[in-house]
């Protein structure tokens, strides 16, 4: 099996920063590294939360409770940037890619995933986001989950033992079945529920558009890595038949992916909308007419991610990593932004206006539309590494922490998203931690 269809490993080495370059022309110190990083962690373990009515186990926040809002609704909480009340999916998933380095924190990842399973649907739908009292949004979680199962059972001296017991395998089984069963488009690729219930929020090729309707680079991207995560999985708990199994469905849709979404025109992957009477994958393309009317996909960051998991080919990879090196395009002095400088579309406010048709209103959302964000960076920091770029991966990494050291020096707190000139965007108030320790994992892995 070659590199594109396996787990890629998670598990470097831990390793002291001792000096942090940018440009080779500002360098932070090895102090301000370790109190960005002491920061990080300490602010991690506040946002562990004890076991409370539907969650029978410990679970982590993407950020520490706000003083006197805890008795507020934390639905109502959401429109003020205050995340601390909930669970979200992709937050802790990512975010044990660092966490589940330390026992306590990898336990609390782990009952994350407990409190996930545990409230799931019979149908194998896992929500995206839960409180300890009800379902909060009820659109499937991101495929997502056998990856935070991986990574928190190999945090845990007695992962795989947990697992067992708790028959977490078969649940995740039936959860990327259910995917399968209930989301798989016309194109025979997964769909996108909305870009709200991506976690993207304002992403332009679903924003706005009808709920599963788009099969885009980015949902499919992270099934691949779910059926490698639980292929991998399955064989540490001694499950070839299941392995196999996942393995297959990884090659079968990362080649169906790369037949399908790539456009030769714009040199990128694309994401498809299907609609009655459209004769050809190339006619659904999600895209806009330019000042000269002519169609044109979208340029969106989600169109770089299956360099991710490796399932571009040589030729379309250096494509997309020139794109996305590219000072004029993506690659900002805060790091990668999520629409490219050149294109219409970008724009850095703190958050835009998304229509939810679940309550039948407009509501403010975070913006994926030009922001630059730690957890884009880190995808992307993965990306340059896997492809060998491994000096612009080590400058991604410095300008990274660059950025979150700088925030906590001038505002004392953290944020989610940033500008170009390293601003934190959102929220007002509190510390954004969530996917923000990857910066953690970034400079570690990058370090010679």
């Amino acid at each position: 099996m070659d590199a594109r269809h396996r787990w890629i490993p998670e598990g470097l080495p831990n390793v002291l920063v001792l000096g942090l370059g940018v440009g080779d022309t500002e360098v932070t110190s090895d102090e301000s590294y370790d109190a960005l990083r002491e920061t990080l962690l300490r602010e991690a373990r506040r946002c562990i939360r004890p076991p409370s009515l539907r969650f029978g186990h410990p679970w982590v926040a993407p950020m520490p409770a706000i003083a006197g809002t805890e008795d507020r609704d934390p639905s109502a909480q959401f429109v003020t940037g205050d995340y601390s009340g909930a669970l979200f999916h992709h937050d802790v998933s990512e975010g044990a890619i660092e966490l589940a380095r330390d026992p306590e924190l990898a336990l609390a990842c782990f009952g994350s995933l407990l409190c996930f399973l545990d409230c799931a649907a019979p149908s194998g739908c896992i929500h995206r986001i839960e409180l300890p009292d009800r379902v909060r949004d009820a659109e499937p979680a991101k495929p997502v989950m056998a990856q935070l199962a991986l990574r928190a059972t190999a945090g845990l001296d007695d992962g795989l033992e947990r697992a067992e017991r708790h028959g977490v395998l078969d649940r995740l089984v039936a959860f990327v079945d259910y995917l399968e069963r209930e989301t798989t488009g016309k194109h025979g690729l997964l769909l996108t529920p909305s870009a709200r219930a991506s976690g993207f929020d304002s992403e332009i090729t679903s924003a706005g558009l009808p709920e599963y309707s788009v099969e885009g680079p980015d949902t499919n991207m992270f099934m691949v890595l779910e059926y490698r995560a639980l292929a991998e999985l399955a064989r540490r708990l001694g499950k070839p038949r299941v392995a196999n199994d996942m393995d297959a469905r990884a090659e079968s849709l990362a080649a169906r992916m790369e037949a399908l979404l790539w456009d030769d025109a714009a040199q990128t992957y694309v994401a498809l909308q299907w609609r009655d009477g459209v004769a050809t994958p190339k006619d659904a393309i999600v895209g806009h007419r330019d000042p000269e009317g002519v169609y044109r996909p979208l340029a969106t960051w989600i169109s770089l991610l299956p360099l991710v998991a490796g399932i571009a080919s040589p030729a379309r990879a250096e494509m997309l990593l020139d794109a996305l090196l590219d000072p004029t395009r993506y690659w900002g002095p805060a790091g990668v932004r999520t629409v490219p400088k050149d294109d219409v579309y970008f724009h850095q406010a703190p958050r835009v206006m998304v229509h939810d048709p679940r309550r039948g209103e407009r509501s403010p959302v975070s913006n994926w539309s030009g922001p630059i964000w730690v957890l884009a960076n880190f995808y992307m920091f993965r990306a340059l590494t896997l492809h060998g770029r491994v000096a612009q991966a080590r400058e991604l990494a410095q300008t990274t922490a660059r950025v979150l050291t700088e925030d906590l020096r001038t505002t004392g707190m953290l944020h989610e998203c940033y500008d170009d000139d390293g601003r934190g965007l959102w929220p007002r108030r509190g510390t954004f931690i969530s996917w923000n320790v990857l910066a953690t994992t970034m400079l570690r892995e990058s370090t010679p």
